[in-house]
Formats: structure tokens, C-alpha cells, sequence
């Protein structure tokens, strides 16, 4: 036991370095595929962000997942003239259909984007209010982007204006009392009363 000895390629923990090959993609956009835990992300295209040297896998970003991936289930995707557009469309895009001959039925139809298709140069479209699943061009997908969300306007507690009312409407109350007031004056009632109570016997 003790006269064996170890080297890095009899180790059976050791592991390859990994080679400029297999770093070759990291920053580059790559079409996944020979997945079979994942099948749904086949042809799918992300970015290579990383290669880790330790497990020997890509860390490739698809939309807001990221994911470790071999060097044989990722490949460089096409370039652009492949049919891919100059702006890719993310996975659950909101798209609007156009320009369809074919299937002129599904022209100003919504749809959502599930995945892009590398060797097919389109995107696989699932269309709004059903479940049909199309592939479609990027020349015939416009990007529907949301709406913008504006700031609710919250309303002053009381303006200017209904200041202004509300004092004009308090001055008219005061006024009318002070007029009430005068006609019956309470004071001068009162010291006319004491004054014939206090007449001498």
C-alpha cells in the first residue's frame, strides 16, 4: 500500500484539464442539443456565460434559466443569416403574427414564443386562445412589448379651489349668524332686565 503511488493520469478522482477547445464557446451564443432529462431544450439557443473547469460543463443561459451543459450537448449557433432575427426573441415573447400566406387565417393572431429552432431558421410559436403549436419565420413575428405601466396619480386631499369654497362658505355662515345675532341682541336684553330689577323700593 504504502509503495504504490498515485499520479493524475492513474488517480481515479483525477480529472483531464480542460482543453482551449472546450473553453472555446464561453461568450458565444450556442444551440443546445442530445439532451434527454430536457428534451424541451433542445434547439433552444442561450449564451455560454462561463466553463467550469472542475465538472467540465458550459453554464449556458436560456432566458432568466441557467443551466451546466457537456461540451458535447452545445454547439456555436448559427449565425445570423441562418434566418435567426438581428434581435432574438426571448422564450415567453409576446409576438403578433403577419405576413402568412399559408395560414392567412392566423395573420394579426397573437402568439407566444417557446423556443427557436436552429435548423429550421424559425421560432416554434404557440398561438394565443389555443394550443397549436406553429413554426414561423422572425420576418413574420412582430414583438408585442407590454404596455407601460404609468404612475397612479393620487389625487390632492383638498385643492386650492375647494379651499377657497370651503373658506367663502365659512365666511357666508359667519355673516349670516352675525345678521341673526343683531336681530335678537341677547346682551341688550339682559341689561334692560337687570336694570328694572335693581329700581329702588
Amino acid at each position: 500500500i504504502f509503495g504504490r503511488e498515485y499520479t493524475a493520469a492513474s488517480s481515479p478522482t483525477a480529472r483531464h484539464p480542460a482543453s482551449r477547445a472546450d473553453m472555446a464557446l464561453v461568450g458565444e451564443r450556442v444551440v443546445v442539443s442530445g439532451l434527454l432529462r430536457r428534451p424541451e431544450l433542445n434547439s433552444q439557443v442561450g449564451e455560454a456565460t462561463s466553463f467550469d473547469e472542475a465538472n467540465g460543463r458550459y453554464t449556458v443561459r436560456i432566458g432568466t434559466e441557467q443551466i451546466a451543459l457537456r461540451p458535447m450537448n452545445v454547439e456555436r449557433a448559427p449565425f445570423r443569416s441562418s434566418g435567426a432575427p438581428a434581435e432574438t426573441l426571448e422564450p415567453h415573447a409576446k409576438v403578433r403574427i403577419h405576413g402568412l400566406s399559408a395560414r392567412a387565417e392566423l395573420n394579426s393572431c397573437g402568439g407566444t414564443i417557446l423556443c427557436w429552432h436552429a435548423d429550421k431558421g424559425r421560432y416554434g410559436v404557440q398561438v394565443e386562445g389555443s394550443l397549436e403549436t406553429v413554426l414561423l419565420r422572425p420576418t413574420n413575428l412582430e414583438e408585442v412589448k407590454p404596455p407601460r405601466v404609468r404612475e397612479k396619480w393620487a389625487p390632492e386631499w383638498r385643492s386650492a379651489e375647494a379651499d377657497a369654497i370651503i373658506e367663502n362658505k365659512e365666511r357666508e355662515l359667519l355673516a349670516a349668524e352675525a345678521a341673526e345675532a343683531a336681530k335678537h341682541p341677547f346682551g341688550a336684553g339682559f341689561g334692560a332686565a337687570a336694570g328694572g330689577g335693581a329700581a329702588a323700593v
